[in-house]
Parts: structure tokens; sequence; C-alpha cells
């Protein structure tokens, strides 16, 4: 199926650097917004982690132990290992974006994000 490919595609860029979607996200986050109190980062990731898998405390956890975060009490930050293995993984990250994004404009990927949002809706129940 063509449109599993880019996530077949990201899939393998952050297994190359033994990341689950969820650890990128968390690593990302941290990256671009600095050290983070767990609710707050949670608070972030919601709206892109479905119920049923791996929580923020089980992937910081994960992330603690390889050495890429650290905690402070309640707050979460990059190692210097962490931010070595986003900047290696953003760069690859970008470069599979630019090339999903190859000959659309901003505003065909926000009509056709709004769409899938709207089918997405469509079948949910209750909203």
């Amino acid at each position: 199926m063509a449109s599993a490919a880019p996530s077949r595609s990201a899939s393998r860029t952050l297994s190359a650097h033994e990341l689950t979607r969820r650890d990128w996200q968390v690593l990302h986050s941290l990256a671009l917004q600095g050290p983070l109190a767990r609710p707050v980062l949670s608070g972030l990731l919601e709206p892109f982690w479905e119920p049923g898998a791996r929580t923020l405390d089980e992937v910081a956890g994960a992330l603690i132990a390889r050495g890429r975060l650290t905690a402070d009490g309640d707050t979460l930050a990059l190692t210097e290992a962490g931010r070595r293995t986003h900047a290696e993984v953003a760069t690859l990250v970008d470069a599979g974006r630019a090339c999903l994004m190859r000959g659309l404009t901003d505003d065909d990927y926000l009509r056709t994000v709004t769409v899938l949002d709207r089918m997405t809706a469509n079948l949910t129940p209750g909203r």
C-alpha cells in the first residue's frame, strides 16, 4: 500500500537509532521546548498518543536507561547523547519529509490533513 510507505520509512529511520515513534516524540519535544515537567510533556504529547500504547513514564524510563534523558524530580531533559541522537535523526526525518512533500504546497498538505481528520472523525463513534 503506497500510503504506508512514509510510515515504514520513518519507522526504519527511527529503529536504526533504537527509537520508537514515541521515543522520537519525547526527544523532539524536549529538543524544541527544553526541560519539561512530566505533566506538561504529557499534555503536549497526548493528542498524538493513542490509548493503550506505552506511557510517558515507560518511554522516559527506557530513554533514561539508554542515557538519552535525565530526570530531576519530575522534570525530564535531554542528555548530551540525547541531543546528539536528536540532531542525527532530525536530519533524516527532515530529509524524509522533504521527499514526501516534493511537488506539494503547504496548502496541499493542510487540505489533505484536514480531509483525513474529517474522515477519521466520521468513523469515530461520539465524535
